[in-house]
């Protein structure tokens, strides 16, 4: 259990790192002009250093992808519900990602506001309808097995 603990610790760091770079680059290609963006323009006005800026916003995502890969262990949980698996991941996942994401991105307006929170709510809804639908097909066939099993015996 904590080999696997600290294996998420490094694979959600290292994936939380590589997709902070991946969106600095889509940035980038939008509205650099050509230059690579290493930080949110905003968040390097709050910190007033870029260097400094630059680590806080790695580690932030950093440990979004921690806390991501950390909270996988809930689907572990046997005895609870897929709802309550989702809803525990959703709430503490959110608890992070949100209060990071606008801290670095700073959305200036009440549209920049909703649309942070939609790309964190529909990945959500869409994986549980996804996670939903498998998991009843699933059930569904063990029930078929199982009443199978009990005719022949």
């Amino acid at each position: 259990m904590k080999k696997d603990i600290l294996q998420r610790i490094v694979i959600g760091g290292i994936s939380g790192l590589v997709i902070c770079q991946i969106v600095m680059i889509i940035i980038s290609l939008g509205i650099g002009g050509g230059k690579f963006i290493a930080v949110s323009p905003n968040f390097e006005k709050l910190i007033n250093h870029e260097v400094l800026a630059f680590i806080l916003q790695n580690l932030g995502f950093a440990l979004i992808g921690i806390t991501f890969a950390l909270c996988g262990l809930l689907f572990e949980i046997a005895k609870w519900s897929m709802l309550r698996q989702y809803l525990t991941h959703f709430c503490i996942t959110s608890f992070i990602w949100i209060p990071i994401v606008f801290t670095i991105w700073t959305p200036e307006t009440f549209w920049n506001v909703l649309i942070l929170l939609f790309n964190f709510t529909l990945p959500y809804f869409i994986t549980w309808s996804v996670q939903y639908k498998v998991s009843k097909r699933d059930i569904e066939q063990i029930n078929a097995l199982i009443k199978i099993n009990k005719r022949t015996d």
